[in-house]
């Protein structure tokens, strides 16, 4: 028997059990699905988290120090990271202050205040949009200017040109000297929503003198290891014996590198749930194809009886099996590439696709699964006795 007609009887037969068919299909199209979906969701959270680092600069080197109580070391910290001019290209202080209230007339806004030198744009990948950045000046003469980002001029301004204008932050006038790009989606909770401010100006705002955070980019991946290194060593010395301080160091490489071993795990961890449901699945298209090849036995019987060869009944039987997975897994597909879009549009409001060589692989693998589990009911049916089977009722 030819393919051709093969094929064609299998369809006939999907035909005659349509019910039967689409439960089958059921499990198959779950399990494609189900691998389409979270592997995209996985990708989409990657993605994000990889353009969100991107964003806040590689090489970039957080440095943290306190201590309570006693002489206040930052200075010297901050000074320590500025000699570093073979490893770095820029220091700047990082502190802080989550949702202060930020008004210009009758609006107000809570943003994130960040005190930082005229190297914060280069440390943090910043570019100016409009007007300019901070200024060494400004620092020294601790000047009432702060640089806002695109959150808050479109929060406080709209289309209005925002530099010049005198803003107020905590009950304090400030002048705006510069717009920062938009970085991130220019929400209100994201890193576009910042006021900089000179960091000699937290006496005022903060009322504190003390510098803990400082950003230090490095000049290229392995300057950041060692910029590392020293930072470590320096910190080490400074707060040995120290009971009430306490210092960390990282880099945000570390971090793009942690999160790429975390999607590596999750993958995986993804992988085999998907692999047990489509298990499930393949193990139903057998059990189907048993119950297929007991109904057809006398059929069998007269196709053998006849002269039909065991390569001919294996490959009808395959063919069937083959038929209804690759049906379920493009169903799985479809229903795969919708659910994606819907559920990453609502938990992240932007259109997504799944990757081409994702949907490949579910529908490979599904009529794959048709072929391993039909092999079994196909041989079976293949080495029936026509005399037996023509005795079946």
């Amino acid at each position: 028997m030819k393919f051709a007609q093969s094929f064609k009887m299998a369809f006939k037969s999907i035909l005659a059990k349509k019910g039967r068919a689409v439960l089958t299909m059921v499990s198959i199209f779950i399990g494609v699905a189900a691998v389409i979906i979270m592997v995209s969701l996985q990708q989409a959270q990657t993605d994000y988290w990889m353009e969100y680092m991107r964003n806040m600069g590689t090489n970039r080197i957080q440095v943290y120090a306190s201590m309570w109580g006693g002489k206040d070391f930052t200075k010297q910290l901050y000074d320590f990271c500025l000699g570093m001019t073979d490893l770095v290209e820029g220091v700047t202080p990082s502190q802080t202050l989550w949702g202060t209230q930020t008004r210009y007339g009758a609006k107000n806004m809570n943003a994130n205040l960040y005190f930082g030198s005229e190297q914060y744009g280069v440390c943090t990948n910043s570019t100016v949009a409009a007007g300019r950045d901070l200024s060494y000046m400004d620092i020294e003469k601790m000047n009432r200017v702060c640089v806002i980002g695109s959150a808050v001029k479109d929060k406080l301004f709209d289309y209005q040109n925002p530099v010049g204008a005198r803003i107020t932050i905590n009950n304090q006038s400030f002048t705006v000297v510069g717009v920062y790009k938009q970085k991130f989606d220019g929400s209100e909770y994201s890193e576009d929503n910042i006021v900089l401010v000179p960091y000699s100006q937290n006496r005022l705002l903060a009322r504190d003198t003390r510098m803990e955070q400082f950003v230090v980019k490095a000049k290229d991946a392995a300057a950041t290891d060692k910029a590392i290194d020293r930072l470590k060593i320096y910190l080490m010395a400074m707060y040995r014996d120290r009971p009430y301080a306490g210092y960390d160091v990282y880099s945000l490489n570390q971090s793009i590198e942690e999160g790429n071993q975390q999607e590596r795990q999750n993958m995986l961890m993804f992988g085999g749930i998907a692999a047990i449901s489509l298990l499930v699945g393949g193990i139903g298209i057998m059990n189907i194809m048993l119950v297929t090849v007991t109904e057809r036995t006398r059929e069998i019987g007269v196709r053998k009886a006849i002269g039909a060869e065991r390569r001919s009944i294996i490959a009808q039987f395959l063919i069937e099996s083959s038929l209804v997975s690759a049906l379920g897994g493009a169903l799985g597909v479809i229903l795969g590439i919708l659910g994606t879009l819907v559920w990453i549009k609502i938990s992240q409001n932007k259109i997504f696709y799944p990757s081409p060589f994702i949907m490949l692989l579910a529908f490979g693998v599904s009529v794959a699964l048709g072929v391993v589990f039909g092999l079994y009911p196909a041989a079976k049916a293949s080495r029936l006795q026509p005399v037996d089977a023509l005795r079946n009722e």
